[in-house]
């Protein structure tokens, strides 16, 4: 009894042993390209893809804070499962110690994406190959995004593990793989909305089993000229009563179905092309040849699911990625969405595996998505006249050969071109040569070595050029990072701005530090994510967010101020300097606050740069210790000569804001082309308001479009500062 117990043991040990050397090709998979990401995870100093970065970190430091959503503390959804993963994070102590926590979970979470992908192959290939499509789909240049603070980084994944769960279902349809699919299919548009094509998909996947199948094929041989009809008729009715259904509860649908058709194709393509470019063209257009059966191929119910679940995927998160496209054309801006068919990666992955490892493929098929990759080559905007397209890093390979090679687009495309042609001949000398196994093997294995260092290095492009990206956001903030939260440790602070042309140094400011709740602007020029209406001003400078100044609404401790057009009352604790529009230094002033919250002077109407605009400047001073004196430097810096006048007056109100009131001086002037012109006015010590209206206004694009091409309404570069003695 004890030697048949031991032999157990031995067994037991010697399969364990067996499973583990199993898995140890595609753990070091994971680890090592784990260990890439997360290399540049740690290279990214900074959050810089706003605002969708500090949306989801407003909520998951909500939820982390009070179980609630909010933005800026204003209730809101809950958004996806990503904000409810990551809220834990924002537990730790600093918002570097976080953010890094953030990062590297969210990179161990997206490279899991092997995992899915390698048993989804396994169903139809060896280990060998499936390790290439793991491999293929943990590499492609949309893994950049696991260091940022996106929903994609989970998102991926999981949405490979479902096509892995429908596909598992319907090839063994035993119950607990279907319920787990069903599950799964149920909980993916929690993990990012987009995912809601993913009950679609697996529709569309049993309806794809179902006609495909033996005893369909054989009912139809039976089929007259006008059950075929019938069929198409029904067909064609089904589509219709969907897009109906669609567009009675999704407007987008309803307004691009209706109005946006080609947009719709064209920027479906633009995405199609730029996901393509992304994975180095082979695993596209081979992956999609792939979901075609090829003459002589081994038949079976694995392979023909799959390809069921891959059609499929295509065409759901192809339809959804042209529908999105074409919509945000509409209300923000036309861009290359690639962002959204990035989950049909390892379909084509285990397609182009499957392919390789049988060295057959339908060649008409293949001609026929040679040529679309073609169209798409030739038809996509390469962009690159920017350092990195956020929403398509597939480009980014282009990208970064343009920045350091000076790679035109005409070069590039005769390149992608030529490697499109080159691979095409390859994958087909394949097909033709699988007879002799040692070179239809080896040409394979060419194949496959070369797609991916091609992704590869497309992904190490993309976040080259997003730690580029991270590390100019960083010297733009300036370091440091968290100098809001040393001193006002969480107690609540309002940031007040105006005139902001350029609001990306504020967002990093407010992911920086969380003591700031709120974030408003006396001129509007402050926007989301979240509130960020301007407040009530009275005629003595107190900040009231209600109609009544008497029950303010909301009081705030400290206040960062953008000095010097914005001046606080209360005591001065911290002056940091970043950078803003032309790279020239702005301050920043932390002052905290009197109660209730009061300004001591507000200027509006002028731009970051110091010019004012087509509404002139108003600067108002309000109830201070002492009187004066104010001095005003007005300049036309080169341009044409121009009348200006000074009004002095008192302050008045207009819809709760301050105005210019009674007018009591009155000063006309002339601002010469060249030089400056410095006013110095004895101003009381009770409330008073300056205005600066300058006559002649000019559009520099209007006036010299070779050199200019700023559209704005320009005035005079103008700057006030009071004095209690003139210097």
């Amino acid at each position: 009894m004890t030697a048949v117990t031991h032999e157990t043991g031995a067994l037991r040990s010697a399969t364990l042993q067996e499973r583990l050397v199993a898995a140890l090709p595609l753990t070091s998979v994971y680890v090592w390209l784990s260990l890439v990401y997360g290399y540049e995870a740690w290279r990214r100093l900074t959050p810089w893809l706003f605002t969708d970065e500090l949306e989801l970190t407003q909520l998951a430091r909500s939820l982390a804070a009070t179980g609630h959503p909010a933005r800026r503390g204003e209730p809101f959804n809950i958004h996806s499962l990503y904000t409810v993963v990551t809220a834990p994070a924002w537990w730790l102590g600093s918002v570097a110690g976080s953010y890094a926590a953030v990062k590297y979970v969210d990179v161990f979470a997206m490279t899991s994406v092997v995992f899915p992908t390698y048993f989804l192959a396994r169903m139809l290939t060896t280990r060998g190959w499936a390790l290439f499509a793991a491999a293929g789909a943990g590499s492609v240049p949309a893994l950049a995004y696991s260091s940022y603070i996106v929903e994609e980084t989970w998102a991926y994944p999981y949405a490979a593990l479902c096509l892995l769960l429908c596909t598992k279902a319907l090839v063994v349809r035993r119950r607990g793989w279907i319920v787990a699919a069903i599950v799964a299919g149920l909980f993916a548009p929690a993990v990012r909305g987009e995912l809601i094509v993913i009950p679609i998909v697996y529709v569309l996947a049993a309806a794809f089993v179902f006609t495909s199948s033996d005893w369909a094929r054989a009912r139809r041989q039976t089929w007259s000229p006008g059950d075929w009809l019938g069929t198409i008729a029904l067909v064609a009715g089904a589509l219709v009563l969907a897009g109906a259904i669609a567009s009675n509860h999704y407007i987008e649908w309803q307004y691009v179905s209706n109005y946006y058709k080609h947009r719709a194709v064209t920027l479906g393509n633009w995405a199609a092309g730029s996901f393509a470019i992304g994975l180095g063209l082979i695993p596209f257009f081979v992956g999609l040849a792939g979901l075609v059966p090829a003459r002589g191929e081994p038949r079976s119910r694995e392979l023909r699911t799959f390809r069921c679940v891959g059609i499929a995927a295509v065409i759901g998160f192809g339809l959804y990625t042209a529908m999105k496209a074409s919509y945000l054309s509409t209300v923000f801006a036309t861009r290359v969405e690639e962002r959204n068919i990035i989950y049909i990666a390892p379909i084509l992955f285990v397609a182009t595996a499957f392919v390789l490892a049988q060295r057959r493929v339908n060649l008409a098929a293949l001609a026929l998505a040679v040529v679309y990759t073609l169209y798409l080559v030739v038809g996509t905007p390469f962009q690159m006249n920017v350092q990195l397209y956020s929403d398509a890093l597939g480009l980014a390979i282009l990208e970064q050969a343009n920045r350091f090679y000076e790679l035109t687009p005409s070069a590039a495309q005769w390149i992608l071109l030529g490697l499109l042609l080159g691979a095409a001949a390859l994958v087909a000398a394949v097909h033709r040569l699988r007879g002799a196994v040692r070179l239809g093997a080896g040409l394979a294995a060419v194949v496959a070595l070369g797609a991916l260092t091609w992704n590869v290095t497309a992904e190490i492009a993309a976040a080259a050029g997003t730690i580029s990206i991270g590390g100019s956001a960083a010297n733009t903030l300036r370091r440091p990072f968290s100098w809001v939260d040393e001193i006002a440790k969480r107690k609540p602070t309002i940031y007040l701005g105006q005139g902001v042309g350029d609001q990306d140094p504020e967002w990093l400011l407010e992911f920086w530090n969380r003591s700031i709740s709120a974030v408003s602007s006396l001129d509007g020029t402050i926007k989301g994510p979240g509130p960020a209406g301007a407040p009530n001003v009275t005629p003595q400078g107190q900040l009231y967010w209600t109609a009544d100044p008497a029950d303010p609404g909301k009081i705030y401790d400290y206040a960062v101020e953008d000095w010097p057009c914005v001046d606080f009352a209360g005591t001065f604790k911290r002056r940091h300097l970043y950078r803003a529009l032309a790279d020239r230094f702005h301050e920043w002033r932390l002052i905290q606050l009197t109660h209730p919250n009061r300004l001591r002077a507000t200027c509006t109407g002028i731009y970051p740069d110091g010019w004012s605009g087509a509404d002139d400047s108003t600067y108002f001073r309000f109830s201070g210790a002492s009187s004066g004196w104010l001095r005003i430097k007005l300049s036309r810096s080169n341009w044409l000569p121009s009348p200006a006048t000074i009004l002095i007056g008192s302050i008045g109100e207009s819809d709760r804001e301050p105005a210019l009131g009674t007018i009591r001086k009155r000063i006309s002037l002339r601002l010469a082309t060249h030089g400056d012109r410095v006013v110095w006015l004895r101003v009381p010590a009770s409330g008073f308001a300056v205005r600066v209206a300058i006559a002649r206004k000019f559009v520099p694009r209007d006036l010299a479009p070779q050199s200019s091409s700023d559209p704005r309404t320009l005035g005079a570069q103008i700057s006030y500062r009071f004095f209690v003695k003139r210097p």
